[in-house]
């Protein structure tokens, strides 16, 4: 992974945690509602939201982690568990298409009085007339303020302004209010310095690696990426004679690794042991010039058949790269170009039988049973659910709290 990749990844891992921040505030519902904790962060944005619609995406930034395989389907299945357990009670919960979910009026003022709280005023109630461009009120320009105060991305400052009772507004919306209102944006990479230019020239001169000028930055205080890197680079004028040529020495080398048909990290290996750094791309491009092409043989009649069979046997991809004599993901390639597929996709039928099962305090090998379905691909859907089935039978949940 990157420098790059990795700078990014916790960027987006800041920005879902101010999100979860900002769309799930910490209230405590009754214990006899019997709600657990991704029910409780629904009913929260819901009712937190004054009235506005949460799509599904934003719910299930409550519900799951970053790096969790989920979908639309988890926000489905906790909602008809949260709505099982709270219309009993008179709070109804609707959905629109293309919009999401809202908290009708009647519950958000049972929910509100179990909580102790005045129920939210709309945001209709409280504007002052529209007097801005565009519907821009006072306090959507506060809200905008307030976010670029705290260095706040546009996607939090949106969200902010969708639970304070305000119209959905785009990126570009609102990064154009807040220039007309004469707000910056730190979060832009600031001009390069004069001691950052010194360190990349003499970098340069050096004929360091962008990875190890990037380094020398980052321990001087300067957070640099290999682009940003590279394009002040070439506007200093210093990486004009940063192209090198390939050396008789090192062809001979690698001509050498590729009759010993070694591989191209093997080649590179040696080459470092020498004294020579290349990277993997240099000597695949200069085993091409050289007329070495190491893509995958074609495939047979046979092989195809084969592969065809394996799959309708529903045998693993290992499996089979193992008999056909080929690698996993030369084999997983030609599988989705002739449309196998060993997975059934899951259909709301089926994940009604999963739901349905974990209510009823069954184990997973009762679903595969019922839907005829390997205990990994059920295992991995009830994740994607947020649904935990225990390893021995327990007790059925409680549907009707009202009762």
């Amino acid at each position: 992974m990157t420098a790059a990749l990795r700078i990014r990844i916790e960027e987006l891992e800041e920005e879902i945690r101010q999100l979860k921040a900002a769309f799930s505030p910490k209230v405590g519902f009754p214990a006899s509602w019997r709600l657990d904790a991704p029910e409780s962060a629904i009913l929260s944005a819901l009712f937190h939201t004054k009235g506005s619609y949460v799509t599904p995406e934003a719910l299930l930034l409550l519900l799951v982690r970053p790096d969790d395989d989920a979908d639309e389907s988890t926000t489905r299945a906790w909602l008809g568990r949260l709505r099982r357990k709270v219309e009993p009670r008179g709070i109804a919960i609707t959905t629109r298409h293309t919009q999401g979910y809202q908290l009708e009026a009647a519950g958000r003022a049972i929910v509100a009085d179990a909580l102790g709280l005045a129920q939210p005023q709309t945001a209709a109630a409280t504007e002052p007339p529209l007097k801005h461009p565009r519907g821009w009120c006072d306090g959507q320009d506060a809200v905008v303020r307030a976010g670029y105060a705290r260095h706040a991305t546009l996607c939090v400052i949106r969200i902010e302004l969708i639970a304070a009772g305000f119209k959905e507004r785009s990126f570009g919306s609102i990064s154009t209010r807040a220039q007309t209102l004469g707000l910056a944006s730190v979060r832009a990479a600031p001009l390069w310095s004069e001691p950052e230019d010194e360190i990349l020239r003499e970098a340069y001169e050096a004929g360091a690696f962008i990875n190890e000028i990037r380094l020398q930055l980052a321990q001087a205080g300067f957070r640099r990426n290999r682009g940003a890197i590279q394009m002040r680079a070439i506007a200093l004028g210093v990486a004009g004679g940063r192209t090198r040529v390939w050396t008789q020495a090192e062809k001979a080398i690698v001509r050498s690794g590729l009759n010993a048909e070694r591989a191209f990290e093997a080649i590179r290996v040696e080459l470092a042991e020498k004294g020579f750094e290349r990277g993997l791309t240099s000597i695949v491009r200069l085993a091409h010039k050289m007329g070495v092409n190491r893509a995958t043989t074609p495939w047979s009649d046979a092989e195809l058949a084969t592969l065809r069979r394996l799959y309708a046997e529903r045998r693993s991809v290992r499996e089979i790269a193992d008999t056909l004599g080929r690698n996993v993901p030369g084999v997983a390639s030609m599988a989705s170009k002739l449309g196998l597929k060993q997975r059934q996709r899951w259909t709301d039928e089926d994940r009604a039988v999963l739901l349905r099962a974990f209510e009823a305090g069954d184990t997973l090998d009762v679903v595969c049973r019922e839907l005829d379905r390997p205990l990994p691909a059920v295992s991995t859907e009830a994740r994607r659910m947020c649904l935990q089935f225990p390893p021995t039978p327990r007790r059925p949940q409680i549907r009707d709290l009202a009762a």
